[in-house]
């Protein structure tokens, strides 16, 4: 299991220190913004894992009866919300079940809590960002994944992706675009995010974070 923290100023501005409870149980360490765990084994079975203060009796949030089969791999990513608790997560799998050979797997998370970006398009470009504009993900809406749970995963073949969010509605990438790589074999979690949390107009501080093989995280794009 692999636990990641991309909730800007979540618990406070001053203090991003979360700490991950295990069955109401704190684990040692914290976890601040922009920090992952990368991967912690746990013993196949079924789990209360939760997100809350350093040394608090328990968690605040906290996903109820998680279940991890011998070699389940999974990635917990929480973001800011608008809500009087300010987080939440998504969670992935980081299964390669049925991944063809030069190929990568690649899902896209909603977790940029400005109104002036929701919905907004994921774009990619020619490297400039000036040309060969293609909408990867049009009219995405905040809190959603890409794929849907549900739908066919997205497996691309092994290259860079010239990517960033398209806020003009023109196809074209207003933020970035960045390169981001499509690794063969393992799979690779993009999730936006808004450092911003004023919500004030046209104060945006736009990000996109890349979780490649559930162990690396990277900032591609930062707008300041």
């Amino acid at each position: 299991m692999t636990a990641v923290h991309l909730a800007p100023e979540v618990p406070s501005a001053d203090s991003t220190e979360v700490s991950i409870f295990i069955d109401g149980v704190q684990v040692p360490g914290t976890l601040s913004y922009g920090e992952t765990t990368g991967r912690v084994r746990i013993e196949a079975g079924t789990y209360d894992v939760g997100i809350g203060l350093p040394g608090a009796d328990g968690p605040l949030l906290e996903l109820m009866d998680v279940e991890l089969n011998d070699g389940d791999d999974i990635t917990i990513v929480a973001y800011r919300t608008n809500e009087d608790l300010p987080v939440d997560v998504f969670v992935f799998s980081n299964s390669t079940d049925g991944l063809a050979a030069d190929t990568g797997r690649v899902f896209v998370a909603h977790g940029a809590n400005d109104p002036a970006l929701d919905p907004v398009n994921i774009a990619t470009s020619n490297e400039a960002g000036d040309a060969d504009c293609t909408t990867l993900i049009g009219n995405f809406q905040f809190e959603d994944t890409f794929p849907p749970q549900g739908e066919p995963n997205l497996d691309v073949p092994a290259s860079t992706l010239n990517v960033g969010f398209d806020v003009a509605g023109d196809e074209c990438p207003d933020v970035g675009p960045v390169p981001v790589p499509v690794t063969d074999g393992v799979v690779s979690i993009l999730v936006a995010v808004d450092e911003d949390t004023s919500n004030e107009p046209d104060a945006l501080d736009p990000e996109l974070w890349g979780i490649v093989d559930a162990d690396t995280l990277v900032r591609l794009i930062k707008t300041e």
